[in-house]
């Protein structure tokens, strides 16, 4: 049954922003993204035990066991995995496309498919082969999209009652695949109420003889449905299910699902108070955070005496600061879901003990978390340790640089406004802005249009426009969770408060960039009609401004109109197929000459020898030429 994209679940909020009213509403829709491909090839054979829990989410291509087929490593799709990372499957493909089977009806989605395994010997020559009484169990947790909660606060698409997660053997002999265990579409809520917990533990045994052979395989897939929607732009994904800490091994007993092991359940988190990234001049030790925040389980049936520390290290890989909180006993996770709590583990403290020093721009450094059972640490160190990077550059960012929802409005009123909150601290030229839209079904928001505009405080409200763009602009693509930077036609002297947005020009659904991870709601506000509204949905834009003319002088070379762009003697000629704008800039921003709407070909006028950027149409494209 075709589902449409106002029914109640998680991956579409729809929230009134004034009470009393339905004509205007924030919407989050889930993304579509690509995924990386398997580092192995499918003839490599493994030998017992088969463990994965995704904690090695930032290598690319991901080093698993297995063929993804579609699926998405990741360490933010769901909350609180049973460690640091998990794998999503729903509706699309690798590279972030609908399925060519999609329908209105049932179709299959992804699959994770793990690599050829040895079940019919340990690769010891005196070992008798494998057989159904060595208690073979395959072991995991699942749990499906859509979160609990508060609904401003959730992740994700909750599967369809007609959807399913399936799990299969394969024998390698009859080249046949055999469904062993399968759920059907369930909300969160159901199976807390259920069960008492969110994330489910399964544990299925091997128990035919016909797997025990090398060549043993084993995958996940999913059933999804399409959801639809009655705006443009908001025909997105669906049906998320993920999964996390996947192990087969013999020798298991059956039930208990304790493992020896300590590990990070969330990423590592900024040492900035407010921002994950920012310009390095605008940087002060005020904008340290006092403590960290980290979540540390110990899945083992036992307290466990762990050692926690962090050490900051520079671009040249040199100790800079080294933070030690000791040992502390870290309590049972299970059954009471109880994360360490120990200030000195779970809260390091960071201000008055340390302060970066971004002297020169840009600059980045890495702090290092990691997590010990006693001083050798646990049989799965993968997940003992996770790393934050801090950048310094020319531009502030609330978000992570992942996309966990799109976001838009949708309105009977105009105008339609969304906008973020900056606080400038040292007057700062701003010269472009980088955005992240999400691809939609068919491009469809690759046609839409829309302003960037800047404006001043006005009592903790935009105030004053500042920076209007005078040409429309679009939603452009460069890749998954690729930002586009878009120069400012003008650049723009900031100081104090400032708030940096987009104006829709039609009531269609922009989809921008939503990471659910980084609250910063109480920076984000919205305008339909009349007055300014303060976000509910828990997350950050993806919008970051940039500052400083090396910001312009970055811009990818790619203009719209697909025109050559060179020098002869000191002037800078452009050619171009259709009617568009050329506008010449220095490094320092300052435009040097612009052109009105024409065919043929442009020759700007004589320019002193040096870097030029020039800006092709409409969209922020620019190119960088150099005059001789």
């Amino acid at each position: 049954m075709k589902r449409q994209v106002l029914r109640t679940w998680i991956g579409i909020l729809l929230l009134a922003f004034a009470a009393g009213t339905l004509s205007a509403q924030e919407v989050l829709l889930p993304v579509r993204y690509a995924r990386p491909s398997a580092a192995k090839s499918a003839d490599t054979i493994l030998t017992l035990p088969f463990f994965d829990d995704f904690s090695t989410v930032g290598s690319n291509p991901y080093q698993g066991p297995w063929s993804l087929g579609g699926a998405f490593v990741n360490e933010g799709y769901a909350p609180l995995p049973p460690t640091v990372g998990m794998v999503t499957l729903d509706a699309f493909d690798a590279d972030g496309e609908l399925y060519p089977t999609t329908t209105g009806d049932l179709y299959f989605g992804d699959t994770l498919v793990s690599l050829p395994l040895r079940l019919d010997s340990v690769f010891d020559p005196y070992a008798r082969a494998l057989a159904p009484d060595d208690s073979l169990y395959l072991s995991f947790y699942y749990l499906p999209g859509g979160g609990t909660g508060n609904m401003w606060e959730r992740i994700g698409d909750c599967p369809n009652a007609n959807d399913s997660l399936l799990l299969d053997f394969y024998d390698p002999e009859t080249q046949e695949w055999t469904v062993v265990w399968g759920r059907g579409g369930v909300s969160v809520d159901s199976l807390i109420a259920s069960t008492g917990t969110d994330w489910q533990y399964v544990l299925v045994p091997v128990l035919d003889t016909k797997y025990f052979k090398a060549g043993f395989q084993f995958r996940f897939r999913n059933y999804c449905s399409l959801d639809g929607g009655n705006k443009t732009g908001m025909l997105s994904n669906a049906d998320q299910w993920n999964l996390d800490y996947i192990l087969l091994d013999k020798g298991r007993n059956g039930s208990g699902r304790a493992s020896r092991d300590v590990a990070f359940v969330n990423p590592a988190p900024s040492m900035l108070r407010r921002y994950r990234a920012m310009p390095a001049k605008q940087f002060s030790p005020s904008e340290m955070a006092s403590t960290l925040s980290l979540t540390i389980t110990n899945l083992y049936s036992e307290e466990l005496a762990t050692s926690y520390g962090y050490t900051v290290f520079d671009e040249s890989g040199n100790s800079l600061h080294e933070y030690n909180g000791g040992y502390e006993n870290a309590p049972v996770f299970w059954p009471g879901a109880v994360y360490q709590t120990s200030a000195a583990h779970a809260c390091p403290a960071v201000d008055y003990v340390f302060s970066f020093d971004p002297s020169e721009a840009p600059v980045t450094f890495r702090v290092v978390h990691h997590v010990r059972e006693g001083v050798s640490g646990d049989p799965r160190p993968s997940n003992d340790t996770v790393v934050y990077t801090q950048v310094f550059d020319n531009y502030y960012a609330y978000d992570d640089g992942v996309a966990e929802n799109g976001y838009g409005i949708t309105s009977t009123s105009t105008p339609i406004r969304m906008a973020c909150r900056f606080a400038i601290s040292r007057e700062d030229t701003m010269t472009a802005v980088d955005l992240y839209f999400n691809r939609t079904y068919h491009d469809e928001n690759g046609a839409m249009r829309f302003l960037i505009k800047i404006w001043d405080d006005n009592n903790g409200r935009p105030g004053n426009i500042i920076y209007q763009d005078q040409n429309r602009r679009k939603p452009l693509f460069e890749g998954f969770n690729q930002y586009v930077r878009y120069a400012l036609e003008t650049p723009v002297t900031c100081n104090g408060t400032i708030y940096v947005g987009l104006e829709q020009i039609s009531a269609d659904f922009l989809n921008l960039g939503f990471d659910r991870n980084n609250d910063a709601s109480s920076q984000i506000v919205y305008q339909t009609g009349v007055g300014w509204q303060t976000s509910i949905l828990r997350g950050a834009l993806m919008l970051r401004p940039c500052f400083g003319q090396r910001a312009v002088a970055s811009v990818s070379e790619r203009p719209e109109d697909g025109g050559k762009v060179y020098t002869q003697g000191n002037c800078i000629v452009v050619e171009r197929a259709s009617r568009t704008t050329v506008q010449v800039y220095d490094v320092t921003g300052r435009l040097m000459f612009s052109s009105p709407a024409a065919e043929g070909c442009v020759r700007t006028h004589a320019l002193a020898p040096g870097v030029y950027v020039v800006r092709v149409g409409q969209s922020g494209n620019v190119r960088k030429v150099v005059v001789f």
